[in-house]
């Protein structure tokens, strides 16, 4: 983290409101009058808002620094990481092939990844969508109980179709 904060004689306002550590208003006093404050009680005067009506807060700023450290890597670890996997295939896929990719999304799936289906339709093909649509389904019955489609397919752009599958825990 880095130190976004102006603490004591680098402020370079002249008057702010004061709080002290509690939260509790110390009214509005000069920058002389407020480092005297928080050098009495042994603590820092770290800025937190400039502007119009700076307002700085009494505080041991090491404490503070390393509390929010604290909160940040707690954050993170409750923090829920969607992991993707991607599967590509050209609608003049063979069965064989077809049934490669299953396998693998099966695996995956079983492994809590999210799919993302892709069908690529370059050329004269992108004009047959039936043979788009006919591969997507292909691919969900084959999948079978294993995922639920969380989107089904969609145009992405001009040459690609997509569609979303998430793992079905309720087996």
């Amino acid at each position: 983290m880095k130190n976004k904060f102006v603490l004591n004689e680098q402020i370079r306002e002249k008057r702010m409101l004061v709080i002290d550590g509690d939260g509790n208003r110390l009214g509005e006093m000069s920058k002389a009058e407020a480092l005297e404050t928080a050098q009495s009680q042994g603590m820092d005067l770290v800025l937190f808002s400039s502007g119009d009506k700076p307002i700085a807060k009494i505080i041991d700023y090491g404490k503070f620094v390393y509390e929010n450290k604290k909160k940040a890597k707690e954050n993170k670890k409750n923090q829920v990481q969607v992991k993707n996997k991607e599967i590509k295939v050209k609608p003049q896929i063979g069965d064989h092939d077809l049934n490669v990719r299953v396998e693998n999304a099966k695996k995956w799936l079983e492994s809590g990844y999210r799919i993302r289906f892709v069908v690529l339709a370059y050329g004269r093909i992108a004009t047959k969508l039936n043979q788009v649509e006919e591969v997507y389904q292909k691919f969900i019955k084959l999948v079978g109980d294993s995922a639920i489609v969380q989107q089904p397919l969609k145009k992405a752009n001009n040459v690609q179709y997509e569609s979303f599958l998430i793992p079905n825990n309720k087996k």
